[in-house]
């Protein structure tokens, strides 16, 4: 396990050929890190670039699409073009000027690079359109004999969503006279420094896959097709969680979320929580006759609740509740505050943090326009039963029908007649509260001898550290936390590897409950001493090397634990980089 090659540095690893320069210049630079509207100013060129019988030796990048010439600029971006602005504005060279985002999650981004002499690189890496997810390639090259250089990626533009046009050219601005021109065919001569090429938006521009090159001819400019191989430019790294650590998650909160018009799969299903001390296991079918005498109606209105007495003192936690509060939107609490209504979603958050609760159907439901909501004791079973029988969801038809019943021997069961979900999000479910860990959802209808423990045990857990994504020529910082108290969690080794086709079980070698994400052998393996300490980092150089841009890698860490399972070690969760800018 423990190899020489444990110690080697990934970016040594990862050193393969360079692929032959494309079209696009994958040496991008530096992420400008604009935001959306956003301008980077006094961008130095290293080298004068002349433009209208103007020389200029610093420029400014604006997220959507142009340069301005000069040190400096209007704050913000302009995300809708129009002629006139090009016309009367200042200096500005447009390789696509649209509406882009580089802040949308998931998008690229806007990158600079003057570190070759004589040459001024822009791009808009993968950057996405405002209020979409299209990403858009373009890359403008300056250089120190006055020519511009435009490469357009195979995903051409379509606006964003607030655009009018979509416009390519230039202009010196100030108030110059209007030259429209179409680059749908080249070459094109070009008479005069202002030019434009306005195209609406909502269908996509005619212009992808090309290389341009607009050679001055003081004054204009002949736009002529360059012969080049199409590249793709690298998309941004991130990286995602994957599985779950072992062992597996032990504590006090057991619940599952349904999105607004998902499908519901619990009507006509029961879970009984079974108490074991103050521990709970959780079985279908033990009580699964739905109480129908409901008699006394609870005076609950729209986000209301109510503190009902109980008939019998229930046991709970080693202590008893002698009341519960009752909300209209679908669960109760066991302590002796009003938690409030709880409008108007089920909030897993909530659930975890405040009082004990129990969520038969929780969101948005409004007795006032149907139904009505119950408390009564189950002369049969001797349980005590709140209703919620055919109240609405807010503002819509689909009426909920759902019952907890109390038992006086301390457990308790959930039973879904006819529930569904519309427009909101609902949560079902139970949580001891009061700071509980998040177990996430959970498929309820699955569960059989489910174990809810006030003793908390949380697997071996391993993610990005806040802020880190797997950058090519850069570091990815990742952690690894829950490590054993000592005597144990005395070390912790890190497998950097491809991903297994097919998660694999590590019951067989006696690490119950866990499961491989990683192919063995390992790229790469370090080992941390953590004695004990509940987390640790992992600092992993990346070479700088542009044919590693779309790798994808996993990562899984395991650590020791002699208490946890026969062999001695846990293993956590995978994560999957996917490398990039």
């Amino acid at each position: 396990m423990f190899r020489r090659t444990m110690f080697a540095s990934l970016a040594a690893t990862l050193a393969v050929a360079l692929p032959a320069q494309g079209c696009f210049d994958t040496a991008l630079g530096t992420d400008l890190m604009l935001g959306d509207d956003d301008t980077a100013q006094g961008l130095a060129l290293g080298f004068t670039f002349n433009f209208g019988g103007v020389a200029y030796t610093d420029i400014c990048v604006c997220s959507n699409g142009y340069i301005w010439l000069g040190p400096t600029s209007l704050a913000g971006g302009d995300y809708t073009p129009t002629e006139a602005e090009l016309l009367n504005g200042a200096p500005r060279i447009c390789p696509l000027w649209t509406d882009f985002n580089p802040s949308a999650a998931g998008g690229g981004h806007v990158y600079f690079d003057n570190s070759t002499p004589g040459i001024a690189k822009v791009t808009w890496a993968g950057v996405y359109e405002y209020g979409g997810t299209n990403p858009v390639e373009v890359q403008v090259v300056l250089d120190a004999s006055s020519n511009i250089t435009i490469t357009y990626g195979p995903n051409a533009a379509i606006g964003g969503s607030l655009s009018a046009n979509v416009i390519i050219g230039a202009s010196p601005g100030g108030g110059a006279a209007s030259n429209p021109v179409s680059f749908a065919t080249l070459p094109v001569t070009i008479t005069q420094d202002t030019f434009a090429d306005v195209q609406p938006t909502g269908a996509p521009i005619s212009i992808s896959n090309l290389q341009m090159i607009w050679t001055p001819t003081m004054p204009g400019y002949i736009a002529a097709a360059n012969s080049c191989t199409m590249n793709p430019l690298p998309g941004p790294a991130y990286s995602e969680n994957v599985g779950a650590g072992c062992p597996p998650f032990q504590g006090s909160a057991l619940y599952e979320t349904f999105g607004a018009g998902s499908t519901v799969d619990l009507s006509g299903l029961d879970l009984t929580f079974l108490p074991t001390g103050t521990d709970y296991v959780v079985l279908p079918g033990i009580s699964p006759t739905y109480f129908t005498g409901y008699t006394n109606q609870l005076a609950l209105a729209d986000d209301q609740t109510v503190q009902v007495p109980l008939p019998f003192a229930f046991p709970y936690n080693g202590a008893t509740v002698n009341a519960v509060w009752v909300s209209s939107n679908g669960f109760i609490t066991l302590g002796a505050t009003d938690p409030g209504s709880g409008c108007c979603t089920g909030a897993p958050a909530a659930l975890l943090a405040g009082d004990p609760r129990i969520a038969a159907w929780w969101a948005d439901l409004n007795p006032s326009a149907g139904g009505a909501i119950y408390a009564d004791l189950d002369p049969v079973s001797g349980e005590f039963v709140i209703s919620f029988d055919q109240v609405p969801e807010f503002n819509q038809n689909n009426a909920q029908t759902c019952q907890i019943a109390l038992s006086p021997i301390g457990d308790f069961t959930l039973r879904w007649s006819n529930v569904s979900t519309a427009t909101h999000t609902f949560l079902t479910g139970y949580s001891g509260g009061n700071g509980s860990p998040d177990p996430g959802s959970q498929d309820l209808s699955a569960v059989n001898g489910t174990l809810v423990s006030n003793t908390v045990i949380l697997p071996l857990a391993h993610s990005a550290s806040a802020g880190s994504t797997p950058q090519v020529g850069g570091t990815f910082s990742l952690d690894v936390s829950n490590i054993a108290p000592t005597p144990n969690g005395n070390v912790v080794v890190l497998f950097v590897s491809t991903e297994s086709a097919v998660p694999l079980p590590l019951d067989g070698l006696g690490m119950t409950g866990c499961t491989a994400y990683i192919n063995l052998p390992a790229l790469y393996a370090p080992l941390n001493l953590t004695a004990g300490q509940a987390t640790t980092t992992f600092s992993v150089p990346i070479a700088a090397n542009p044919s590693l841009y779309g790798m994808q890698l996993m990562s899984q860490a395991i650590s020791d634990d002699l208490t946890a399972n026969a062999f001695g070690f846990i293993a956590s969760n995978g994560v999957r980089w996917t490398l990039g800018l």
